[in-house]
């Protein structure tokens, strides 16, 4: 198969980014995609930044986990903390088939179009399982925070009434 011109990935790319973009509440979704400013608006600039890197890997038909992942990553790690269900929050990934082949449509008329169509489709696959692990993987730490957060409240609370002490470090020295 031709290469992918330089356009036409950055028009994959913005097709990509609006996908993702469409999935937040309209105020949210105005500012993501006009405000260009790194500081003004880091969750849009780190996506769109993001999912170029991504576009990127995906149209290559040898998949470079590392180059992925770290594309992967940051926008994951956006979702994750967010109040999305996992499949709302991964959902954009699969969306990329669609994007493609509306932007490629004679592709699956000849032999090499379809073996093209089928490295993508695993490509995509195989991101999804990898976005799928970075995901559970931000939502334990994000779960880990919260039950030690807990913890050390109610230790406080019970404290406070007196119905717990401190502990003193090891190997500090309790005078009698």
């Amino acid at each position: 198969m031709d290469t992918i011109s330089t356009e036409k990935k950055q028009r994959l790319s913005q097709n990509w980014f609006s996908v993702i973009i469409n999935t937040y509440p309209t105020e949210s979704k105005a500012f993501f995609g006009k405000n260009k400013d790194l500081f003004a608006n880091p969750v849009g600039n780190t996506i769109k930044r993001n999912i170029e890197r991504l576009t990127h890997e995906v149209l290559l038909l040898d998949l470079n986990r590392d180059h992925v992942k770290e594309a992967l990553e940051p926008i994951i790690r956006i979702r994750a903390v967010q109040e999305f269900s996992i499949s709302d929050a991964l959902a954009f990934i699969f969306a990329f088939k669609t994007i493609f082949r509306k932007e490629n449509p004679s592709l699956s008329q000849t032999e090499e179009g379809r073996l093209y169509l089928e490295a993508l489709d695993a490509n995509i696959d195989e991101i999804v399982l990898m976005a799928l692990d970075i995901y559970m993987s931000c939502k334990h730490k994000i779960y880990t925070l919260r039950i030690n957060e807990a913890k050390k409240h109610v230790r406080q609370l019970l404290i406070k009434k007196n119905l717990m002490c401190e502990v003193p470090e090891t190997g500090v020295e309790i005078i009698r």
